[in-house]
């Protein structure tokens, strides 16, 4: 069966190499024309593995057969995956092409895991409570690791987290109104339906975001409804200046602050490397603005590109990025748990660096994609213990199953004058240092 044999390929390429699953969709079906009619099978099948990867792990390996290759695995926990979820193909022909594979003798030993695919309650060993972390893991594909982080947030959070990461996520568009009315894009499409925040539109369609016209034309662009709501409530006025220093893997923040100011400000755009944002590079030149630094630097070495204080200024480095998981069903499988103590100290190094060009009674913003109250709470709360010249004025953890579907942390920091920093009892900014649970100002609707 072909696309029993392209799926473990992909399969493979993901689970030995460390390749991502668009990454390695992108590499086989280009290198050959043939076979990609047969795409679309071959994503939903391997997807549908990724998305209950850690439940098939474990029944492959609670069942106890000896000398499993790890390739054998895969070929197994893909028969799962089609005749739990998937359904596409006949179960009985992913059974005939799962005994070619491994033989009749470990096939044998599998038939307890197949008689449980009419069962789907079953499909968790009883053994596990509902509401134990191995439970929760297996059943909506997420390490115990991670749940450890949320369940900071209480049980019934971490619950809603699960469910809606285990829905599909519907993509949110941002218009450019400087170049399309938002009315024009809505009628070119029934695909395209309004959302809660303006300007952003959500999109349906099966037809990939990239590929429509309205994207290619730079009309469009992808853009997360809480980001665009939060730069909306801070949003500044000529003649004042704006810096917002970006190293998340996406472009879409450049984006919004392009489209939001025109040329109607001074814009200093920075990220570690400008050569990873070739479409905002591009962006900028076409539209022909000429108040917009757009420069490469690491936070402490930003000085030579940024000559004044700020009146505005967005810190947002890259995080764990836990907004990810609904878009891409392997994004936990890469994540490097290891590195994340270095991540923390990252994010700490963007916002210190960036705090110094804040001007006074100036505006300071440290936004996040991630539901983590080390990466959120905690690191604001360090920051203001060792910072008395700034005091918090908001600070707001959006989770993915509320309106704005966005897995977002924001703190948003004044910075005071002279005189305020000698008038202002010492304690009262100190203080917040041990307060930590009382500052999430967005609880989730219940």
């Amino acid at each position: 069966m072909q696309e029993f044999d392209l799926a473990q390929k992909v399969l493979n390429d993901i689970l030995v190499n460390d390749v991502q699953f668009n990454e390695a969709l992108r590499k086989l079906f280009q290198a050959d024309q043939s076979i990609r009619p047969l795409r679309g099978s071959v994503a939903g099948l391997v997807g549908c593995e990724l998305r209950h990867h850690l439940l098939f792990t474990h029944l492959v390996d609670e069942a106890k057969i000896e000398d499993l290759t790890e390739e054998e695995k895969m070929w197994i926990k893909l028969t799962l995956a089609d005749i739990y979820f998937f359904k596409r193909i006949p179960a009985e022909d992913m059974k005939k092409a799962l005994i070619e594979k491994i033989g009749e003798e470990k096939m044998a030993k599998l038939e307890p895991l197949f008689a449980k695919a009419e069962t789907p309650n079953e499909f968790i060993p009883a053994e596990f409570p509902k509401t134990s972390n191995k439970y929760l893991s297996l059943r909506y594909n997420t390490p115990e690791w991670v749940l450890k982080i949320w369940q900071h947030f209480g049980y019934g959070q971490t619950y809603r987290i699960l469910k809606a990461n285990a829905r599909q996520n519907t993509s949110s568009v941002r218009v450019r109104t400087s170049m399309v009315p938002v009315e024009e894009v809505l009628n070119s499409s029934p695909d395209f339906v309004k959302s809660p925040v303006e300007g952003i539109l959500l999109y349906g369609g099966k037809t990939p975001l990239r590929k429509l016209d309205l994207f290619k034309q730079g009309a469009i662009f992808a853009e997360r409804m809480a980001t665009k709501a939060m730069l909306d409530e801070y949003k500044i006025e000529e003649p004042k200046e704006a810096f917002i220093y970006n190293a998340n893997a996406d472009s879409s923040l450049f984006k919004e602050i392009i489209e939001t100011y025109q040329d109607k400000i001074g814009l200093n755009l920075g990220c570690p490397n400008t050569d990873n944002y070739t479409d905002v590079a591009r962006m900028i030149k076409t539209a022909g603005y000429k108040n917009i630094n757009f420069f490469g630097a690491e936070p402490d070495f930003m000085e030579a590109a940024i000559s004044r204080p700020q009146d505005l200024v967005i810190a947002a480095p890259n995080s764990s990025n836990f907004d990810l998981i609904r878009d891409y069903p392997d994004y936990l499988l890469h994540f490097k748990k290891e590195e994340m103590d270095a991540l923390f100290a990252q994010e700490k190094a963007v916002l210190e660096g960036c705090s110094k060009f804040v001007a006074e009674k100036g505006t300071l913003i440290y936004c996040v994609y991630t539901i983590s109250k080390k990466e959120g709470n905690k690191t604001i709360n360090d920051f203001l213990a060792n910072h008395k010249e700034f005091h918090l004025i908001k600070e707001e953890q959006n989770m993915p199953f509320e309106e704005k579907a966005t897995a977002l942390y924001y703190a948003v920091l004044v910075k005071d004058t002279v005189a305020a920093k000698a008038e202002a009892p010492v304690g009262d900014i100190a203080s917040l240092a041990d307060a930590p649970t009382n500052l999430l100002t967005a609880s989730p609707k219940e």
